[in-house]
This record gives structure tokens, C-alpha cells and sequence, in this order.
């Protein structure tokens, strides 16, 4: 009959023996509920996303993704956000200028006015008179009318100088038939850019 060797059971080995090495696995590995949440000094531990030692709440919560830093995107359209601004800085300026242009830029003045014609229109004929007008240079429009002696008038007219135009020649024809005699005067009335009259004297003669 065979003898029955014993079972010697399990070994156990004691904490003093050289080759054991305490470990305590991360909560993360370890199904236990019961490990502590705070390792013990000189304990090793294991496990993905454990930060370095001496980093701080805040580097850790980046580094797991819990505290977000500044986005991307945001530092991205900064650029974006100054160039607008530039433009309408630039688009502000340009209007400045030009209302200071037009503010200190000087108007149309008319410096001189002078109307002139022939004495003397015979039978049959049409007087051509004449008016000069003389300005400063400066661009602009003068508005005008011509009245006559015989009650009639040609109503406002305007007439138009560009830049460095210095003068403006504004006409009158008017015309005579039949037999007879007639003393006639054209009167040249501007009403801009200022107030200005002057007229022109003839004789019509017919026998």
C-alpha cells in the first residue's frame, strides 16, 4: 500500500527575508476599494497618468484634461482681430482728412465781374453781350441770370470752373428787327457763391 505524502501547505515567507519587496498597486490596477487614496512615503506606484512628484493641481488638472488651458484658436485670431482694427483705423484717418481737406480747403471767390458790348447795333442785327467773371482758381459753380430792358429774363443758368480756372465767360444774344431806335441794357444778376451786378448798354438804330 502506497503511502500518502503530506501536504506540506502553503509556504508563507516572512517580511524580513531580503528577497521581499513591498509594492502597492494603484487604485487604478488594484480591485481593492480599501487601498488608501494617499501612497505611503517610499511606496512605489504604477499606472497611467500619475503626474511627476512636486507638480501642482494645476499643471495636473492640464495634464489630465480637466482644466483646459488657453485654446488654440483663440491665440490664432488675435492677428486677425488687429488687422481689423487697422483698416478702420485706415479708413478713419482717410475721412478725417478729407474733412479737413474740404474744411480748409478755400472756396470758389469772385474777384471781378465786367460786362461789355457794341455801343451801337444797327438794322436787323443781334447783339452778343459779353460778361467776365474772374475767380480765385478754385473749382466751384456760379449761378446766374440775365435780365432785359424789354421785361424779360433768361432765368437761373449756372456755369461750371474746374481747378485753376481763373475766369469765366458768360454770354448774352439778343437779337433786333424792324425800323426804329431803342436804347437797350442787359443786366448780368450772379447770386452765387456771392451777390454781384453789373449790366451793358446799347443803342439800336434802324432807319
Amino acid at each position: 500500500m502506497a503511502e500518502r505524502a503530506e501536504d506540506p501547505g502553503p509556504q508563507w515567507r516572512n517580511a524580513d527575508d531580503d528577497a521581499y519587496i513591498a509594492t502597492a498597486l494603484d487604485a487604478h490596477w488594484s480591485s481593492s476599494t480599501e487601498s488608501s487614496s494617499t501612497p505611503e512615503p517610499g511606496v512605489v506606484r504604477f499606472g497611467p497618468g500619475v503626474p511627476p512628484l512636486g507638480v501642482g493641481d494645476t499643471a495636473a488638472e492640464v495634464w489630465h484634461g480637466t482644466r483646459p488651458g488657453r485654446p488654440q484658436g483663440e491665440r490664432r485670431r488675435r492677428p486677425h482681430g488687429l488687422r481689423r482694427y487697422r483698416l478702420a483705423a485706415a479708413v478713419l484717418v482717410v475721412v478725417v482728412l478729407c474733412l479737413l481737406w474740404q474744411r480748409y480747403t478755400p472756396d470758389m471767390r469772385i474777384t471781378e465781374v465786367m460786362a461789355r458790348t457794341d455801343t451801337v447795333l444797327t438794322c436787323d442785327r443781334t447783339a452778343e453781350v459779353v460778361a467776365v467773371v474772374s475767380t480765385n482758381g478754385q473749382p466751384g459753380s456760379i449761378t446766374y441770370r440775365w435780365n432785359r430792358s424789354d421785361g424779360t429774363s433768361s432765368g437761373p443758368l449756372e456755369e461750371r470752373l474746374g481747378k485753376g480756372q481763373h475766369e469765366a465767360r458768360l454770354r448774352l444774344l439778343w437779337t433786333f428787327h424792324g425800323k426804329g431806335s431803342d436804347n437797350a441794357t442787359a443786366q448780368l444778376v450772379i447770386t452765387s457763391p456771392s451777390s454781384h451786378t453789373v449790366s451793358a448798354s446799347f443803342t439800336y438804330t434802324c432807319p
